[in-house]
């Protein structure tokens, strides 16, 4: 079946996934800081997606809703939700209509000693400095993102903010105590991403 190409043949696996979905949307209805509800990342367990989806939207008419993060998108939700990393990001438009959103992009790494979870080092591109770091993400938002935005790219997500666990990918390191980039630099970017 279609359910065992995503690891859920478990019929009970199913049903505690959509109730646990249904308790979260629940609980955190209110809170007026979530904008977006995703229901599956990148194809992880996958399954019944438009039911999922008709389920979220039968709790909450508000919201924006993103179906399938990344991968395996089946056409319907509000966004067309893209993951790249290792091929450059040019903006096209969806076919049905729907909102264009840059959900991960970049991932690239750098190690800080002694503020690392353990000695992994996973990442979409390496780097050795802050400063080379620093140039790349630069770099990736001026050639790529902001081309990008001002096409119709309704929204981008940098992965990721902080470090975690295996990934120093992040913004800033694992134990939130060093920033990698200068906030300076940060700013210029959301500057020329707001157009100013």
């Amino acid at each position: 079946s279609a359910h065992a190409l995503f690891a859920r043949s478990d019929s009970e696996g199913r049903a505690q996934f959509k109730s646990e979905l249904g308790e979260l949307v629940n609980h955190l209805y209110d809170c007026p800081c979530i904008c977006m509800w995703v229901i599956f990342n990148e194809g992880w367990g996958q399954f019944d997606a438009r039911k999922m989806y008709d389920f979220v939207r039968s709790m909450d008419k508000t919201r924006v809703i993103d179906h399938a993060s990344g991968w395996h998108d089946q056409g319907i939700g509000n966004v067309q939700s893209l993951h790249v990393y290792f091929k450059k990001y040019h903006f096209k438009p969806d076919k049905k209509g729907r909102a264009v959103v840059l959900s991960e992009f970049g991932g690239y790494n750098l190690p800080v000693a002694g503020h690392t979870w353990n000695a992994k080092n996973f990442g979409y591109k390496g780097y050795q400095t802050p400063e080379a770091l620093g140039e790349a993400v630069k770099t990736l938002y001026e050639t790529q993102i902001v081309p990008a935005c001002k096409s119709g790219l309704a929204a981008d997500v940098y992965t990721q903010l902080s470090d975690v666990e295996d990934e120093v990918n992040g913004f800033v390191t694992y134990d939130r105590r060093v920033e990698k980039l200068p906030e300076a630099l940060m700013r210029a970017i959301a500057r020329e991403l707001k157009g100013d």
